[in-house]
């Protein structure tokens, strides 16, 4: 769906809830300040890192598995005269040494990796005291198991609980995990990428759907419209600190 969105040149530049507020909030939390070296990983439009970049005045780096959002990002930061770098790169091998960043952050992302390995990568580039942080959908503890797969089978997305997230950071050696339930944004999101969409919008992501899958294609966004409309979902923001 995401994908669908970002290709289909809708005027969309950030697609996560809560929008730049909650990337605020993030670098906030992570310490983030003038001069500090911080790492969007899967940074997509640059959208995040170029507000980063203007409202803490911190060194940027947004890496990015996809060339076109890599090229799309350079261009955004270039017109808004920001010297934010942008490099391809897999977030499970993240082409940068050891202890190279003050802060690692990844956004609405880390549901679709393979967490251990990509939160473990996160934790390697970040220097001792540093902080790595992250916001992402998660499942209400009573989430029935028929739904968790359906949102696999339709998105590949396996979202955590909020604890299940929290574990997930200690275990990669964090320290100090903190956790904040952001779960009241997803209404606000919903509705407001809808409005933004327009009928035109809308006609156009079903015009796309249908010519790449057909009816069944876009039968499977409208689920995954509701699964995120669901009570079962939720959202959540986790910091920890590199020891």
């Amino acid at each position: 769906m995401e994908t669908l969105l970002e290709s289909a040149d809708l005027g969309l530049e950030v697609l996560h809830p809560g929008g730049l507020e909650i990337t605020r909030g993030l670098g906030e939390l992570c310490h983030i300040e003038k001069d500090v070296r911080v790492l969007d990983v899967a940074s997509g439009t640059g959208e995040s890192a170029c507000f980063l970049a203007e409202h803490f005045g911190c060194q940027m780096v947004g890496v990015d598995v996809s060339e076109y959002m890599i090229q799309r990002a350079r261009r955004k930061a270039a017109e808004r005269h920001l010297s934010v770098e942008f490099k391809e790169g897999d977030a499970h091998h993240l082409p940068f040494d050891d202890r190279t960043f003050d802060a690692v952050i990844s956004e609405c992302t880390m549901c679709l990796l393979d967490k251990e390995r990509a939160i473990g990568e996160m934790v390697r580039v970040t220097r001792p005291g540093g902080y790595v942080g992250m916001h992402d959908i998660c499942w209400k503890a009573e989430t029935p198991a028929h739904m968790r797969q359906k949102l696999v089978d339709l998105e590949g997305e396996r979202p955590e609980t909020l604890e299940g997230w929290k574990s997930l950071f200690e275990k990669g050696k964090l320290t100090g995990v903190e956790v904040v339930d952001t779960s009241y944004l997803i209404p606000a999101w919903i509705d407001g990428v809808n409005k933004m969409l327009g009928m035109i919008g809308r006609l156009k992501i079903f015009l796309k759907a249908i010519k790449k899958w057909g009816m069944a294609g876009y039968k499977a966004i409208r689920e995954f419209e509701q699964i995120l409309q669901s009570e079962y979902m939720g959202y959540g923001i986790i910091v920890g600190r590199r020891p």
